[in-house]
């Protein structure tokens, strides 16, 4: 768990953070490339003296994954991506200062000229943000992970949708990933207890006809049937009291 300062870093990287979403959102249209967006995240990151920490662990080769239509995670900022009208994009962009080694990780996706040009994948998306707080209103002191799966797993079958099974949730403090793990559905053997001052990054993913994937090993993962995914995320502050939403 952080201590009181390593907590303040990380509410400090969250800022950034928040001001590397607000420049994509202002930035992404149509023709917009992901080169363009990669570029934005250093710019913005250098500018503050934090590191995009994707482009230092794994040896992914780029600032921020951008995940584009049938791509579940992990897409790569290619040159060759340029954005077109009706896009379902993916932005999950993770910080890490280079004092303490704090991480915050967080994503949202966009339909690229808007949620009200496709009504359905906009109810995707609605139907992902609608999950996602079903987790933090599950995320509390002495509830178990068994309650959060449980939480998001309702969510998305209530709006017919498939739940993700390969790819989890996880605590995040100075590595990405720690334990616990946290799935998006029901499990009958996720009891570990959650526990005020815990942080998490909470990722519901969500699919459109399937849940099933498919890896090239070249960092994407695609949908195997190729219909359409969305995701967003936050990290977390786990209190004795309402979560805190760290970003």
């Amino acid at each position: 768990m952080l201590n009181k300062e390593e907590l303040e870093i990380m509410r400090e990287n969250a800022k950034v953070h928040k001001k590397v979403f607000d420049a994509i959102r202002e930035t992404v249209k149509e023709w917009t490339t992901a080169t363009q967006i990669n570029d934005l995240c250093w710019k913005i990151a250098k500018e503050h003296w934090v590191l995009c920490w994707f482009k230092w662990v794994y040896d992914f080769p780029d600032n921020i994954c951008i995940s584009v239509n049938e791509v579940v995670v992990h897409g790569r900022a290619r040159k060759w991506i340029v954005f077109k009208n009706w896009d379902l994009v993916t932005f999950d962009f993770w910080i890490k200062d280079k004092k303490y080694g704090v991480n915050t990780d967080a994503a949202f996706s966009v339909i690229i000229w808007g949620d009200d040009k496709n009504p359905e994948w906009a109810r995707l998306i609605e139907a992902n943000k609608k999950a996602l707080y079903a987790w933090i209103n599950a995320a509390r002191d002495w509830n178990t992970v068994w309650d959060i799966g449980y939480a998001i797993q309702r969510e998305i079958e209530f709006a017919w949708f498939k739940v993700v099974k390969d790819l989890t949730g996880h605590a995040i403090w100075l590595k990405l990933h720690e334990k616990p793990y946290i799935y998006n559905f029901w499990t009958p053997w996720t009891w570990p207890k959650l526990k005020a001052g815990m942080t998490l990054a909470i990722e519901p993913i969500l699919w459109q006809t399937s849940w099933e994937i498919d890896d090239d090993w070249d960092w994407e993962i695609f949908i195997k049937d190729g219909s359409l995914w969305c995701q967003y995320e936050h990290t977390i502050l786990i209190t004795e009291w309402e979560p805190e939403i760290i970003i």
